[in-house]
């Protein structure tokens, strides 16, 4: 009996013998009559022999087919002068598998469908496949033949995949779950990158309730995904993994969880009013005179050139000529994503001020701005305030502010504000907002409101609002009646710098028209070196002094001078009075950096790094690690990736977590090795803003990359999460695979005791708090585990005790201070009602200003139950509103009880 086995390695046995043929080319010729049923001998000449002459080829397929059939037998391998075929009487596995899934067609049901019946042919299909089409046979002189091997093998492997996706389908229907697991894996490993295949994996574990084995063959399938592909999964692989985590499972196999779509609103674009500069001057001049009486704010906006820097520099004359102190700030593009950039340009002006000043600032708010400035208390920078410490920053510059202003009145600029960094952004507002009766007047200038950072964007007034448009011939056709206006206006577009050009040249030709060419035309005038020069502040843009222009530009110290000098007599570029170098338009930037060639530019951005990379603080200060990631990046260099991680780092302990997050996402992007991690602090970023759903997704991806140490932390983090959703199980879960490797045993233990006290084992929660007590090497740490052990006491006394201390070691850190209030005053709920409020109030305080919007929507319904205790009807239900306000916020459209439970943490 003849069987030819071709899944795998190629195998020809005669009653149980295996055949060694002479040729390979026997074996290849053997498979393709039993897969195809046979062949013209022309057609098989050439396809083995093509690069031999027709009569030559004739001849080397006769003796292989002499060679086959001495094999074979003669009747089987049947041959005629033109034809060639196998005869009937042989077994083959290719038809065997095909006879296999007709089969169960036979049964009364769609063909993609399946029922008991079905899981025997399907059986021997699976047992037959016992790897690729041939294997890795191959004929090296014969390309047509491995072409049709491949097609056969995409086929097979199709046909194949579809058995096992069956036979999968079938032994869950008949509660086999060992038997549809394997199957169903021996379809991943088909196709690694078949995502559906992995989720019939991650579902039948979830039925099999291995629920931490369907969690894993997720992250297995991230990994595969990330490391082949650079992708995530679909998001129909995320949400059967969310379904998973909260028990919904589909109800059969293929079932897909509908999608929710949450569009969000536009931001409605303020109403602005067509205004001449006179007027906006006359505005601005106005609230510079009430400034005098209370604080004042301002925003102007338009576009570039038209003219908010000379207006701004006007205010800033006639502010100084009235007695005003006048301290100015501007945004650049490549500071956008550099914390604190602005507001330590402020920093610097304020305290220039204040060495005039009689009386200092209280030396808190100093220690406090030594954070963004170490100059200013050497060796006596606050310690670390935690999350509270960004609220800290804000007071103490506004402290700061106040105390300038009370000494003068006070105009503070903010020029080009939509290059502003989110950080500064926050301090800039909470100056808007918390400004007083001391005389300060801030000037917010921008393209345009939109533009903005939201936090500013809400201070924008109609009332205190001045958009500058292009000027139009009512403007200016009464100063300058003998010109022809109109044609001024419609050569230069409007553009006041180009009207002026046009007027004082008494030209408006093509070269006042565009403003590329216009730029290009005023470029064109300076030295070489100016030129060159330039190039380098192009390059360098807002992070730009003459020491990097030197270093960047390759040009002497002498040559910078020179040919800065030049560029500001020529108005291209303005010095600030930090020294700082910044071009006069921003267009001007843009065309000077788009007209150097790629190859130019990429070596001064690697000169640019380098140069930035020397300076002393480059590793230590956020703002300069991510503008050195970002010329590397620009320059093309591998580095960049390392140092958008440092800057991301960096980020986080200066409490800029979303300017981190941007940094940590693009080091992800170009490709740096450590994802786990990066992930991880992607997680955690998330989950201190309160987005649990991106915080689930980071953390699974970080699982999927991750071992040691690292896995210990991340399965910490994901057991929090889900003790903060409800996930019970789930959490004790990913508590319990910790394992030993965690470096902070502490902060588990005292989530872990969180846990097991929710759950109502208050001896394995004390157990818990006892061992992070014992186990606690910072203060941080041990303010937790005192304020969890006091959560859990069973004695009174001893848990006021407890927290009490935590109290007192917690004095800066505002997760741990938010706790312990909240959980005092659930002692004292009973017995001293009025003190609880006001420590329910000083925890909301904190968690508003904080931003832990999960914390303070639980506070506020702490709040509602005491004043409701204490018969305040008005000011419970005020409370519970708004505490229902905000979990409704969290929740994203998403029901989750949890989030509404918690109570104490």
């Amino acid at each position: 009996m003849l069987e030819i086995r071709l899944l795998g390695s190629p195998v020809v046995t005669v009653d149980g013998k295996e055949i060694d043929f002479d040729t390979r080319k026997a074996i290849a010729i053997i498979a393709y009559l039993a897969v195809e049923g046979g062949a013209d001998r022309d057609f098989l000449a050439t396809m083995f022999w093509a690069d031999s002459a027709p009569d030559r080829a004739r001849a080397a397929l006769r003796r292989t087919l002499s060679a086959a059939r001495g094999g074979i037998g003669a009747d089987v391998m049947l041959a005629d002068r033109t034809r060639v075929r196998l005869s009937e009487g042989y077994g083959c596995d290719v038809d065997e598998l095909d006879e296999a899934i007709a089969e169960t067609t036979t049964h009364g049901h769609d063909p993609g469908d399946v029922c008991q019946l079905c899981i025997d042919p399907l059986t021997r299909g699976a047992e037959l496949y016992r790897g690729d089409f041939l294997g890795s046979f191959s004929i090296r002189e014969a390309p047509d033949f491995d072409d049709w091997t491949r097609t056969v093998t995409e086929s097979l492997r199709l046909k194949v995949g579809e058995v096992f996706r069956r036979l999968a389908h079938a032994h869950a229907a008949a509660g086999d779950y060992p038997a549809a697991i394997a199957a169903a894996s021996r379809w991943v490993a088909l196709d690694v990158l078949h995502e559906p295949a992995h989720r019939l994996v991650m579902l039948l574990k979830a039925w099999a309730g291995d629920r931490a084995g369907a969690m894993q063959a997720y992250r297995d399938c991230v990994a595969i995904l990330d490391r082949e592909l650079g992708v995530a999964p679909l998001e129909e692989t995320t949400e059967l993994f969310e379904a998973i985590l909260d028990e919904d499972l589909p109800p059969a196999p293929g079932t897909r969880r509908s999608v929710k779509s949450h569009p969000v609103p536009a931001r409605p674009t303020a109403p602005t009013v067509m205004l001449d500069r006179m007027e906006a001057m006359g505005r601005i001049e106005d609230a510079l005179e009430s400034s005098r009486r209370s604080s004042q704010l301002v925003t102007v906006s338009g576009d570039s050139w038209m003219g908010k820097t000379r207006l701004l520099q006007h205010l800033s004359e006639r502010a100084r000529s009235a007695g005003h102190g006048v301290v100015k700030g501007a945004g650049f593009r490549a500071e956008s994503d550099l914390p604190y950039g602005l507001a330590i340009q402020l920093l610097e002006g304020l305290l220039g001020m204040l060495e005039d000043s009689p009386d200092g600032a209280p030396q808190w708010a100093m220690e406090e701005l030594a954070r963004l400035l170490p100059r200013i208390s050497p060796g006596r920078a606050a310690p670390d305030a935690g999350d509270l410490g960004e609220l800290r920053l804000r007071d103490a510059f506004l402290t700061l502010v106040e105390t300038v202003a009370s000494q003068r009145p006070l105009l503070l600029v903010v020029d080009d504000a939509q290059w502003i960094d989110a950080a500064s952004a926050q301090i800039v507002a909470h100056l808007g907002r918390r400004g007083g009766d001391f005389p300060l007047l801030v000037v917010i200038s921008a393209r345009s409101v939109d533009s903005l950072h939201p936090s500013l964007g809400e201070l924008v007034t109609d009332e205190g609002h001045v958009a500058l448009l292009p000027l139009t011939v009512e403007d200016l056709a009464s100063e300058h009646p003998e010109v022809d206006m109109a044609n001024v206006i419609r050569s230069t577009g409007g553009i006041p710098l180009l009207v002026n050009e046009a007027l004082e040249s008494g030209s408006v030709g093509a070269d006042s028209s565009s403003v590329t060419r216009y730029i290009e035309s005023r470029r064109m005038r300076l030295s070489d070196l100016a030129r060159q020069v330039m190039t380098a502040a192009a390059v360098l843009d807002g992070m730009c002094d003459a020491g990097l222009l030197k270093d960047t530009s390759g040009r002497t110290e002498e040559e910078v001078v020179e040919a800065v000098e030049e560029l500001v007599r020529s108005g291209l570029l303005r010095e600030s009075e930090d020294d700082r170098l910044g071009f006069t338009l921003d267009v001007l930037e843009r065309v000077t950096y788009e007209s150097t060639s790629l190859v130019r530019r990429r070596l001064l951005h690697k000169r640019a790094a380098s140069a930035l990379e020397s300076r002393s603080r480059s590793r230590m200060d956020a703002r300069m690690a991510t503008a050195i990631a970002g010329h590397l990046r620009q320059a093309g260099d591998e580095g960049a990736a390392e140092w958008y991680r440092l800057a991301g780092d960096l980020g986080r302990r200066v409490y800029a977590n979303r300017e981190a997050a941007t940094a940590y996402e693009t080091a992800l992007a170009l490709g740096h090795d450590d994802v786990g991690a990066i992930h991880l602090a992607l997680g955690e970023l998330a989950m201190a803003m309160g987005d649990y759903d991106a915080a689930g997704r980071e953390l699974q991806a970080a699982a999927a990359q991750s071992q040691g140490a690292t896995l210990a932390l991340i399965e910490h983090r994901i057991g929090d999460l889900n003790r903060i959703l409800g996930r019970f199980d789930l959490a004790e879960e990913s508590f319990a695979r910790v394992g030993m490797e965690h470096p902070k045993k502490a902060d588990l233990y005292a989530d872990w005791a969180l846990l097991r006290h929710r759950l109502g084992d208050d001896e394995g929660a004390r157990d818990l708090a006892y061992r992070a007590v014992g186990v606690a090497e910072a203060e941080e740490q041990n303010a937790r585990a005192l304020n969890v052990l006091g959560l859990v006491a069973t004695d009174r006394r001893e848990a006021m005790a407890h927290i009490d201390r935590a109290l007192e070691l917690s004095e800066s850190m505002a997760p741990g201070r938010m706790a312990a209030l909240n959980n005092k005053a659930h002692l004292l709920a009973s017995s001293d009602t009025g003190a609880a409020i006001e420590l329910v109030r000083e925890a909301i305080d904190i968690a508003a200003r904080a931003g832990y919007r999960h914390q303070q929507a639980a506070l506020l319904n702490h709040l509602a139950d005491l004043n409701h205790r204490a018969g305040h009807k008005t000011e419970a239900e005020a409370a519970l509103t708004e505490a229902v306000t905000i979990f409704a916020d969290i929740d994203s459209g998403d029901w989750r009880p949890e989030v509404w439970l918690l109570r104490q943490w």
